[in-house]
């Protein structure tokens, strides 16, 4: 194609800046896929079953702007008011409006190093000034270097890509001297010990990101909401698409939450959890360091050789599928998420002919 000047086209901000860059998808079903954090097991059975019944005219209508119905059932299960909930398709989109509204050219924004990818570059786009913060040798977030005066603090609980819960006192007692916003990203919280949501609850500068992606087995439907201060809450649906959670994935979400769904979903946690301790344990028998882990992922640190790197590119050519990043502090690193145990089984049996 002709060779083109796109500088007068986008802003210099956008043209400097690299993108967000997601797992790999393979499209070979035969692959173990360990790499991007999905629930191995299926969705509960009332949202395969709602499914079925979605395939008519209803389609031809919008679906509900503000996701009214399905708001006031995660109101009902989490014991939130309603006009405090906002629902986008996947928690990355709350995130997008969050910094559409809340983040200005030169603001500061500050969050962990490290933690989801994905915050710095949203920081780019809206041209903010960015402040990261170093998680200690044992992967604790010193919460006394923030500043208190950022207009946004983001980080993970449980923290990826590590998968630990920092002390709640901690949260806390910085939460407390923040003067702007404070998001607790609990994607992967339904696999931990405790949540952050009495803390959203006493301060009105604390909002709470939940996604139906991974506890619930529903990656694909592209489901997040956020708890916040409905006076928050409100600024936030300002700048949301007018309709931006299609009419399925509103009836997916709300068959999602159905008590007998709920059940089959801590079932299935309570399986990944198990597989969890188990796999971290092989995995230190063969020589890896991992820390324990409060998501459905693990971190697994191999200092000798084959490098991280080669092990990741050897086990993708055996059909095993995890990541590796590429950041200084990752270099002799592995991120793994917990599979079934047929799925973690193989996945030792290839690193043990590796090593």
């Amino acid at each position: 194609m002709k060779k083109i000047n796109i500088k007068n086209w986008f802003r210099p901000s956008v043209l400097k800046m690299q993108g967000y860059v997601p797992g790999e998808q393979p499209k070979d079903p035969r692959v173990i896929k360990l790499n991007t954090n999905e629930n191995p097991y299926a969705p509960p059975k009332a949202v395969l079953d709602e499914l079925q019944t979605l395939a008519d005219d209803r389609l031809r209508l919008y679906p509900e702007p503000t996701a009214d119905t399905l708001r006031q059932a995660l109101s009902k299960v989490y014991d939130w008011p309603m006009d405090g909930i906002v629902v986008g398709n996947g928690s990355d989109e709350i995130l997008n409006m969050l910094f559409a509204a809340s983040v200005g050219k030169g603001d500061l924004i500050q969050y962990p190093d490290l933690t989801y990818s994905l915050y710095p570059v949203l920081a780019r786009i809206r041209e903010g000034k960015t402040k990261e913060v170093a998680l200690t040798p044992k992967y604790d977030l010193p919460f006394e270097k923030f500043d208190p005066k950022a207009r946004l603090t983001l980080f993970g609980y449980p923290n990826p890509p590590i998968g630990n819960c920092f002390p709640m006192k901690n949260i806390e007692a910085f939460v407390k001297k923040a003067k702007g916003l404070v998001l607790i990203d609990e994607a992967y919280v339904d696999f931990a010990d405790r949540h952050c949501l009495p803390l959203a609850k006493k301060y009105p500068n604390v909002l709470i990101l939940r996604t139906m992606s991974k506890s619930f087995s529903l990656a694909g439907a592209r489901l997040g909401f956020i708890f916040g201060h409905p006076a928050v809450v409100e600024q936030l649906m300002k700048v949301k698409d007018s309709y931006n959670v299609n009419r399925m994935t509103q009836a997916v979400g709300l068959a999602a939450l159905r008590p007998e769904s709920l059940k089959e979903v801590a079932r299935n946690v309570s399986h990944i959890k198990l597989e969890r301790n188990t796999l971290a344990e092989c995995l230190r028998n063969i020589g890896f360091s991992v820390p324990d882990s409060q998501a459905n992922f693990l971190l697994a640190t191999y200092s000798g050789k084959p490098k991280a790197e080669d092990i990741y590119k050897n086990l993708k050519k055996r059909g095993v599928l995890i990541r590796y990043f590429s950041h200084p502090r990752l270099k002799d690193s592995l991120r793994i998420t917990i599979g079934t145990p047929e799925q973690n089984a193989r996945l030792l049996e290839e690193l043990q002919k590796l090593l």
